[in-house]
């Protein structure tokens, strides 16, 4: 990790365009380069985050997905700023749109939902759970349509798959985005999850007692 001073941190948020901002300052830029910079603020001294920051986090599952074929962010660098309690990504993005944008465009959202169904699938079967997914997370490749990942900071990887159960849980996240549920129930609750199965790899009471913990999960989120 590299330490970098106050008047370099502050040099940087110059030179580059600011895309991503909240109540405490620059969340992601825009290098000179075309390299994107993601901070992290230390929210508290004693917290997990302090002990393992999200960035060190962010760059270890970019290297994890990156061995999984998962497609994601290829990181340059890790900085942090001590006087300004900030650590720094640096990384290439990964080119595209993300599938909430894809989908405002009205062409081919059936093709892009039943993509991302299998694409999540492939996650849980290589035992990921992505805790911030959802499809502003979700980058559909300009090329191959093939959807890639974005965000990677909060996300657990596991040597095997998901069972039933957290599998359901996972579905959760991309429900509290009003635009996703409304995408997902144009396409329909039970067209996705059987496209999800296609690809799940779940076999026995494992798939039965999936689709119930699903068929549940998507009814709720799908009543907003």
């Amino acid at each position: 990790m590299i330490v970098i001073s106050r008047s370099a941190y502050h040099s940087l948020i110059e030179q580059s365009q600011v895309i991503e901002r909240d109540a405490y300052g620059e969340k992601v830029l825009v290098a000179p380069d075309g390299h994107y910079i993601k901070i992290f603020r230390t929210k508290k001294r004693l917290s997990t985050a302090a002990i393992r920051p999200y960035a060190l986090r962010f760059q270890s599952n970019a290297e994890k997905l990156a061995c999984l074929g998962i497609p994601t962010v290829q990181v340059c660098s890790v900085s942090y700023c001590p006087e300004n309690r900030r650590h720094l990504v640096t990384y290439r993005p990964l080119p595209g749109e993300t599938l909430r944008s894809a989908l405002r465009t009205g062409e081919g959202q059936d093709d892009f939902l039943a993509a991302f169904a299998r694409f999540l699938a492939k996650l849980h079967r290589r035992g990921i759970y992505f805790r911030s997914i959802h499809f502003g997370n979700v980058i559909i490749q300009p090329d191959s349509n093939e959807p890639g990942l974005i965000d990677i900071a909060d996300m657990r990887i596991r040597r095997r798959p998901l069972g039933a159960s957290a599998r359901a849980r996972n579905l959760r996240h991309f429900l509290r985005y009003r635009e996703d549920v409304h995408a997902l129930k144009a396409f329909g609750l039970a067209r996705f999850l059987e496209i999800y199965l296609e690809d799940a790899d779940l076999r026995g009471w494992q798939c039965l007692l999936f689709r119930r913990l699903a068929a549940r999960t998507l009814s709720k989120g799908l009543q907003r």
